[in-house]
């Protein structure tokens, strides 16, 4: 077709009436064969206009008597338009992308994602590598072709938490083309693509692909997305035109926060150079401990040693006057922020930290983790006995540095801020905040928290330490603060003249002056928090039809999973590994039924169960080959619940997670008792990780699945032989000994000690491995919401939610399934041993 017989037919589509703000599915259907048609075109101006006039079609209108919808609705209706016309070009986005995205290895235990932003083999990394990769450090690059390389550490910038690393191996590299924030608007959707661990806690050789959109954007600075994270995953942000918006680069809590992409296009230079651009930006004074070490300034190595500074000279004293005078300041300046606008989850408490008035017309420096944004109102608490109202300015999670203002006419007392630079290693200094509150214990032995609202703060001194990783960070060090409590954070540090140098987490006072315009001249932040999946609508219909074929899986009354029906006649398919009890299942018309488990297959951690009921709707599995990346997937839980998302990874096999084989125990009178972890989490160097097992510490094993264990050499005897096949994640019932009574559970067993235990979440499903073929999505499940199906848009099966990972109850993903073609397999099999019975 001519390019003039496209645009007749797009003008043709703009003047038929759409759904008012609900886009016209067969409208989009229209447009993508339009846009199929358009790629010949794309790289003409025409064919830009077209693309253009094509997203005319699928945007919003709103006709007369229509109701108008709200501001949330209209941004539902304009993300999910964004989106669906986005799906056609995902698996090219994703193509294209993934050759620039790479994994960084610094040892066997320690990797994340890098992003190759210039063709000379520059590699932006977020601050996964922080404390480990220096410039003393080569890392093992991984490519998504199989090639591998050696980086080394070129700039970096502790504000902005990145690095930026070089490939030692000569080019030209596959390098991402760089975007821009600064006209991003949240609620635009965007792609995370990086190296999250595999349920084995190993890696794939492809990146995975996540599909989120911005929801909140602060243009050039920073932004949030809706995308889950992997342990120390740090992915790229990618925008649908391929191009880089970001990378992950730090967490405040349950946030996820991403470093604008326009940090790295302003500072290139510097970083590229190798320089270290803390020290470009805000430079230690001159005659400093840090400027007289420096002969080459910004360009000094990244060490773990101070040695490169020599001697700082001796500490400067404070008598009891001077101290005085200095807790004084502080006890003036140092104020409560008590929010008006959040309460504590949980509570009727508002949300309440600390700060320091810095200026006499009222400006508050504070910290920014408390996730503050501009507008939200404060009672600021005084120790002299005032209250004042105050807004919010700027925030900067990246570098945990926030502004506030009084509002209240007035004169307020106030610490002039100095470079902390100044101060030479020994030096004292006061800390100053205010505590949040306080655990107290009742009558019953039963502990609570009690909030306060004392007015004078919580005050203390320590001294000035060196660096023990960065040679010029944001970091002030400090000595041992004992003091310290919750809801100090965002109180201030002080020199001997009681000048304010950092806030109490030693963020530096330099750093503050740096960001101080960026951060009073920012009174909004463009947002999109809480909107609805923009595919859901997608599946209303087919969704529905296969709602009929789910039900929920209870074991002992408590909801561990989901059943699918598979035939009429009472027969439910759901996760093996969850069966620790009496199984029952809730029905679509909300009854509860006994089931029986009469089959179960452990390779694939799938059970028959069979309940007395007949007329059933049995689900069609799909006969389609598996679904491949960016394939547009929903599963469907009880009560028509659905949950939409893409194929992250394409099908491969999950190879099993290492086995725990008895180390971390000891010999007991009873038996090997399992050794309570003595420091820092683990017992010597093994770690035992307990989490998502019936096991606990000190617990005496005597017998796993009827094998007597009654020393250590036992125990492991029975763990490597007569539970050769048992698969991580796996149930058996051990008959233990804890707080000198014996019981019984039914549990998985731990994994292998190797495993490193932050690559392991409380969250996830226990068993996650040993699948013969399976693809992860970013479809969003709890652990008690795997076992059912996930179909496509047109009510197809296309596969089983075998299991879940994620950080918490509701940051979700990845979710493993089970492809149609294995799962049918699986229920031959299954059948099949019913009928031998």
């Amino acid at each position: 077709m001519t390019t003039i017989g496209l645009l007749r037919q797009v003008r043709t589509l703009m003047r038929q009436p759409m759904l008012k703000l609900r886009v016209e599915l067969k409208n989009l259907e229209m447009v993508y064969a339009i846009l199929h048609s358009l790629e010949t075109h794309l790289r003409t101006r025409i064919g830009c206009l077209l693309l253009i006039f094509a997203g005319a079609c699928v945007s919003v209108s709103v006709q007369a008597g229509d109701p108008v919808p709200d501001a949330a609705t209209r941004e539902t209706d304009r993300t999910a338009a964004e989106m669906q016309l986005s799906l056609r070009v995902l698996p090219e986005v994703y193509r294209s992308t993934s050759r620039s995205i790479v994994r960084m290895e610094v040892d066997a235990n320690d990797s994340c994602t890098g992003v190759i932003v210039s063709a000379d083999g520059h590699i932006l990394v977020g601050n996964g590598l922080a404390g480990l990769f220096t410039d003393m450090t080569d890392a093992k690059v991984h490519l998504s072709d199989g090639r591998t390389a050696t980086a080394r550490l070129a700039g970096w910038s502790s504000e902005w938490r990145l690095k930026i690393a070089k490939i030692n191996e000569p080019g030209p590299w596959p390098a991402l083309p760089l975007g821009s924030t600064a006209m991003l608007k949240a609620g635009t959707p965007c792609l995370l693509i990086g190296y999250p661990t595999r349920g084995d806690t190993r890696y794939d050789l492809m990146p995975m692909l996540r599909l989120g959109r911005v929801d909140r954007t602060v243009p050039k600075r920073w932004l949030t997305t809706t995308g889950f994270r992997g342990v120390w995953e740090y992915p790229a942000v990618v925008g649908l035109d391929g191009r880089l918006l970001g990378i992950d680069t730090c967490r405040s809590d349950s946030q996820r926060y991403v470093t604008s992409v326009d940090v790295l296009v302003e500072n290139q230079k510097d970083l590229f150079a190798g320089k270290n651009l803390d020290w470009v930006r805000y430079p230690p004074v001159a005659g400093s401990v840090f400027e007289r070490g420096a002969k080459r300034s910004s360009e000094l190595p990244l060490k773990n040693t101070t040695d490169v500074l020599g001697e700082p000279g001796p500490p400067k004293q404070m008598d009891a006057s001077e101290l005085s005078e200095v807790q004084q300041i502080a006890q003036r300046t140092t104020v409560r922020l008590v929010s008006r606008d959040r309460l504590l989850p949980g509570t009727k408490e508002p949300r309440r930290w600390s700060g320091v008035i810095v200026s006499p017309d009222g400006y508050v420096l504070t910290c920014a983790h408390a996730r503050q944004l501009p507008g939200e109102r404060f009672t600021v608490r005084l120790s002299d006995g005032r209250d004042a109202e105050a807004v919010a300015l700027g925030t900067n999670p990246i570098s945990d540095v926030g502004l506030v203002k009084i509002t209240t006419p007035g004169q307020w007392p106030w610490a002039r801020m100095s470079e902390s630079s100044n101060c030479s290693f020994g030096d004292p200094i006061v800390i100053a905040g205010y505590q949040a509150g306080q655990a107290v214990q009742d009558e019953t032995g039963r502990w609570t928290n009690r909030w306060l609202m004392d007015r004078r703060p919580v005050i203390g001194s320590t001294t000035v330490e060196g660096p023990t990783r960065l040679l010029w960070s944001v970091d002030l060090w400090s000595g041992p603060a004992p003091f310290l409590k919750a809801g100090m954070s965002g109180g201030g540090i002080f020199d001997r003249q009681g000048r304010y140098v950092a806030t109490t987490s030693g963020l530096r006072s330099e750093l503050a002056k740096r960001q101080w315009d960026d951060l009073e001249r920012i009174d909004s932040i463009d947002t999109a928090i809480g909107l609805p999946h923009p595919l859901r609508e997608r599946f209303d219909s087919p969704g529905r039809s296969v709602a009929e074929s789910v039900v929920e899986v209870l074991v002992d009354s408590k909801p561990v999973g989901v059943g699918t029906v598979i035939s009429s006649d009472g027969w439910i398919l759901t996760k093996a590994s969850v069966l620790t009890g009496t199984a029952t299942c809730r029905l679509d018309d909300r009854s509860v039924v006994e089931a029986q488990k009469r089959a179960e297959l452990p390779e694939h951690d799938l059970a028959l169960l069979k309940v007395d009921r007949r007329g059933m709707a049995a689900a069609e599995l799909s006969d389609d080959p598996s679904p491949g990346v960016a394939e547009v997937l929903c599963a469907v839980l009880p009560d028509q619940e659905l949950k939409p998302g893409i194929v992250s990874i394409d099908t491969r096999p999950i190879p099993l997670e290492p086995r725990w084989t008895g180390n971390v125990a000891e010999d007991t009178a009873d038996g090997p008792k399992i050794a309570h972890p003595t420091r820092s989490g683990q017992q010597n160097t093994e770690n035992l990780n307990l989490t998502g097992t019936e096991l606990r510490w000190d617990d005496v094993i005597i017998s796993i699945d009827g094998h007597p264990t009654s020393d250590v050499a036992t125990l492991k005897e029975v763990l490597t032989t007569e539970l050769s096949d048992y698969r991580t994640g796996d149930l058996v019932t051990v008959e233990l000994i804890r707080g000198g009574s014996p019981r019984s559970v039914r549990t998985s067993l731990p994994p292998a000690t190797v495993v490193h235990k932050y690559r392991i979440e409380k969250y996830d499903s226990p068993r996650r491995s040993g699948f013969v073929g399976a693809f992860d999505s970013d479809i969003e499940l709890a652990i008690r919401q795997v076992g059912g199906p996930v179909i496509d848009d047109r009510g197809h099966v296309r596969g089983i939610a075998i299991a879940s990972r994620g950080r918490d109850e509701t940051r979700r993903g990845p979710t493993t399934v089970l492809p149609s073609s294995v799962v049918r397999q699986a229920i031959e099999r299954l059948m099949a041993g019913v009928k031998d019975d």
